[in-house]
């Protein structure tokens, strides 16, 4: 029985209180991830570790947007496809303009993050305690993966596998199938991170798109993710649409194998 363990984006923007994005209960759920690799870590042949990576500026972050008076949106904004072609909400560089408003077309409502997971600062990390957990595995097992995600600067990327919206001619716009045959390559595949209502479940739903018989496989450790404030709604459909495909859930306390 080949096992591997998928942690979405456990970084200190999100599962640390002083994170610039801080998931309400994220500091919780990866103490209990923690617990569960101490306990169940020779269970799984690998480990894959996601890592939300961003540039400063980027069209989820207010630096990319002004109003007609030269100010950024606040944090949480939602930005309607209307207010960017009207000129309400415009780029604060005119060559992403017309990018902008296609994008809008596409995915709005968007929503302005604080700017988070930026690269080479605090925020990227992996959360400690289960940073050294991670790293006491890896000297032990050796197959832990770290997968950077989301640094095109022109797109969301919930999702592990894709971009919200593709970019023509952006590398970041290829469906990473080689994560998918990865996965693919084991019996149970455990999956935990952050958040429940966004990344995670965007993940989920990309894999099972692409890959429906690896539902099965599927186990998610819900006391090791949580939704981001106010988007409880995205994380129990979520949980609702798994279910259906016949994904299974358990916890932190279950014993692997």
């Amino acid at each position: 029985m080949k096992r591997i363990l998928l942690i979405i984006d456990p970084q200190n923007s999100f599962c640390d209180p002083a994170g610039e994005l801080f998931v309400e209960g994220a500091s919780r759920d990866m103490e209990r991830l923690t617990d569960f690799i101490e306990m169940n870590g020779d269970a799984f042949d690998r480990i894959v570790v996601t890592l939300d990576s961003h540039n400063r500026m980027h069209i989820a972050h207010p630096a990319w947007w002004v109003d007609k008076q030269g100010n950024p949106p606040a944090p949480f904004t939602l930005l309607s496809e209307e207010e960017v072609t009207n000129g309400a909400w415009r780029a604060a560089n005119p060559s992403d303009q017309a990018w902008s408003e296609a994008y809008l077309a596409q995915c709005a409502p968007h929503v302005i993050w604080p700017p988070h997971c930026i690269m080479g600062t605090w925020g990227h990390a992996v959360y400690h305690p289960l940073d050294a957990i991670l790293n006491r595995w890896a000297n032990r097992h050796t197959d832990l993966v770290m997968i950077p995600k989301g640094h095109c600067r022109h797109t969301e990327h919930f999702s592990i596998f894709q971009p919200k919206v593709k970019r023509e001619g952006e590398p970041a716009a290829l469906f990473h199938k080689a994560l998918l045959d990865d996965l693919s390559g084991f019996d149970e595949i455990y999956v935990a991170g952050e958040a429940s209502s966004h990344c995670v479940a965007d993940s989920l739903r990309d894999l099972i798109t692409a890959r429906p018989t690896l539902a099965t496989r599927v186990t998610l450790l819900t006391d090791a993710m949580s939704p981001v404030s106010g988007f409880h709604h995205l994380s129990e459909a979520f949980f609702v649409e798994m279910a259906a495909a016949g994904v299974r859930t358990s916890t932190t306390s279950t014993e692997v194998g």
